[in-house]
């Protein structure tokens, strides 16, 4: 993890304000000056040098601290520029939705599908772009697609970058491809497919899960073993 830390530096060039990502710190955003230095307060005034520090948790609403420190931040900063990393990509759209400031963002690998920030499936900001890593490991390239898609926003794709690399990008996102209308449709439209084959899979799994018991026998030297799987009578 240090070494991964240690790596944004060599990746992350300059721009006005940032949403960070999960376990990343304002600073290593290296947006510079705004992000340079961060407040010791949330009291965002006009002009406050810093950027948002954001906790980690998931499945957050519109009255977490996240979102709430977001909006002050958008209203009272009012940045002309934000890149909105990963999480951060989530927070901003919930933070966007309601902000009375609406900057130029970029939104870098966005995890907005991924479960971090609740009532953001259907955002209509269109006031930026979208990069992605065609090697993301983390956030499925598709999950931008329908962004764009939902949004207008154009979305630009860099081949075989990863989902950290990919903010080597961040300040020319369109120096990466483009994908048509065409291109983002059949993404989405795969993702659904495989959705609906495994979803039967995984019903069965769950049903044949809940009559079945582990029944454990014996126990020696602070161990026990797990014993067969025994059906319930139907």
């Amino acid at each position: 993890m240090k070494l991964l830390f240690e790596n944004w530096k060599k990746f992350i060039n300059e721009g006005d304000a940032a949403f960070h990502g999960f376990k990343m710190k304002p600073t290593q955003m290296r947006v510079s000056p705004q992000c340079d230095t961060p407040p010791n307060d949330n009291q965002w005034e006009t002009g406050e040098p810093g950027c948002p520090q954001f906790t980690d948790d998931r499945g957050i609403d519109s009255s977490h601290e996240d979102i709430v420190e977001a909006i002050e931040f958008l209203d009272n900063v009012r940045p002309d520029n934000l890149i909105a990393y990963s999480r951060g990509g989530a927070v901003a759209l919930a933070a966007l939705a309601r902000s009375k400031h609406s900057p130029r963002v970029t939104f870098v690998a966005p995890a907005w599908r991924r479960g971090w920030v609740n009532g953001i499936e259907n955002p209509t900001y269109s006031n930026g772009v979208i990069i992605h890593g065609t090697a993301d490991e983390f956030v499925p390239l598709w999950h931008s697609a329908d962004l764009s898609l939902k949004t207008g926003m154009p979305l630009y794709v860099f081949e075989g970058m990863k989902h950290v690399n990919i903010l080597k990008y961040k300040g020319a996102p369109e120096s990466g491809r483009e994908l048509t209308q065409e291109e983002k449709q059949k993404l989405v439209d795969a993702s659904a497919s495989v959705a609906e084959q495994t979803e039967p899979y995984q019903r069965k799994v769950k049903a044949k899960h809940k009559r079945m018991k582990i029944r454990l026998i014996g126990k020696g030297k602070g161990e026990h073993t797990a014993g067969s799987y025994k059906e319930k009578p139907s």
